[in-house]
């Protein structure tokens, strides 16, 4: 096992800062600290972390409310709890702070608070059904079940009657995962027969079903007809057209990316040819992105030398098409990129230069640089996804440090699951790390610590 500089924490008590970080990043430390020491002084930080949601990106990292839910559940604060929330409740909107703040009623509301249900109801109730979405019904119908559904569909179908052209909301909006869609469906229809509202929310859904099946078809006929496609861009645009291009103010990069992605090798040749006499910066910029999905078996020199070239966008593409191959060059480039002092957030992606390219020792220059920063979510999170990228494709004990600085830094939980999926691969996780990943706010990362228990 190898042994990182890692201090243990002597006491789960942290301080008000400290926890406001652990609180922000989902990390079980916050738990820890109120399981031990209650709300003292911390009380406000959570309430604010009910009402706005601080998750980095709850689409990718899902929903933090069943994790928030636990840290006041059955405590003394919780009536203040519940009273904020259902205040705040009428005032939400279709965003990430009201999707957080609707999913803590919902789930106050299943566990029998009378309170929040009856704010959830009355908020959902209250809102015009003519509008394009039902916001909180998934909340609702995991709250009534099967009567809330026919419900919204009655009034969702009363609007169609009205309006044959108006758009309401779908069906799998208003249940989520709460209800098996099929079992929704054949009760929909079953009411239907007598119901001529539901019977109209009905036909619309059959309708829509009928849209995209042809959707789906048409879409299955165009990727079947790529090649095609693809020889007809190439007719359009043979290798003389896209030399010539590269002079052009006008063309578009994603012109050259995707002849690059379909030339053959000695198409390629002839860009590279063009490439190592041109002096113009923004044809230089359109030639390299040729390469950015080109297949390359080694490093042009040209490209190489570009790497350094006087205008900014001229080095970072001939980067993006360095970061792509093996080559001790591409391994300087980097040490020199990350080991500059102006290395930063900014410049996090020159990480992937060392993708393919790490060696023994990088691992210190890289690890300074990441310790140089003073950064705290979205920058931190740029940072750790290259960060973590690294670590998942080198996949080198060497770089434990490194996967703990993603741990202590970064405010996505997937990324910090990575970092700690890499060092238990490592035998590298620190047992306090263990300990605290067992409440952290990923059901992932929670379930992978259990597992292991």
């Amino acid at each position: 096992m190898l042994n990182f500089f890692e201090p243990p924490i002597q006491s789960t008590r942290l301080a008000r800062e400290a926890f406001a970080t652990a609180l922000r990043h989902g990390r079980g430390s916050a738990v820890m600290h109120l399981r031990d020491h209650g709300m003292d002084d911390v009380e406000d930080l959570v309430l604010a972390a009910c009402l706005a949601d601080q998750c980095l990106d709850s689409q990718c990292e899902g929903s933090r409310a069943p994790w928030m839910y636990t840290l006041f559940k059955g405590t003394p604060a919780y009536p203040r709890f519940v009273d904020a929330i259902v205040a705040a409740l009428p005032h939400s909107l279709r965003d990430s702070d009201g999707d957080h703040l609707r999913a803590l009623a919902g789930l106050m509301a299943r566990d029998g608070d009378a309170q929040a249900a009856h704010a959830l109801r009355s908020f959902v109730w209250s809102q015009d059904f003519s509008a394009s979405g039902i916001v909180g019904a998934a909340e609702l119908t995991a709250l009534d079940g099967m009567p809330a559904v026919v419900e919204m569909a009655r009034r969702l179908g009363t609007v169609i009657q009205q309006d044959p052209e108006a758009s309401v909301d779908l069906l799998e909006n208003l249940i989520d995962d709460f209800l098996p869609i099929d079992t929704v469906v054949a009760e929909l229809k079953r009411v239907a027969a007598g119901n001529a509202a539901v019977a109209a929310y009905v036909a619309n859904k059959d309708n829509g079903d009928a849209i995209y099946a042809r959707w789906d078809y048409s879409h299955s006929a165009r990727q079947a007809g790529a090649w095609k496609r693809h020889q007809r861009f190439m007719d359009r645009n043979p290798v003389d057209t896209i030399l010539a291009a590269a002079s052009c103010k006008s063309s578009q990069h994603d012109q050259f990316q995707k002849f690059g992605s379909l030339a053959c090798k000695e198409d390629l040749e002839r860009v590279l040819e063009r490439l190592r006499i041109e002096s113009d910066p923004d044809a230089c910029e359109k030639l390299l992105a040729v390469f950015y999905r080109a297949e390359l078996t080694h490093l042009d020199d040209r490209i190489c030398e570009m790497a350094s070239h006087s205008a900014p966008g001229v080095r970072a593409a001939a980067a993006m098409v360095m970061r792509r191959l093996a080559d001790p060059r591409v391994r300087e480039l980097a040490r020199r990129r990350v080991g500059d002092a102006a290395f930063s957030s900014k410049s996090a992606w020159d990480l992937e230069l060392f993708d393919l390219n790490y060696g023994p020792g990088d691992e210190t220059l890289i690890l300074a640089a990441l310790d140089r920063q003073s950064v705290d979510g979205i920058e931190a999170y740029g940072l750790a996804y290259y960060a973590v990228q690294l670590c998942t494709e080198a996949r080198s004990p060497a770089l434990a440090g490194v996967a703990l600085w993603v741990y202590r830094t970064c405010p996505c939980t997937i990324c910090r699951r990575l970092a700690v999926e890499m060092l238990l691969e490592w035998d590298c996780l620190p047992a306090h790390i263990a300990a605290e990943c067992r409440y952290d706010a990923s059901d992932q990362l929670r379930a992978l610590m259990h597992a292991r228990s």
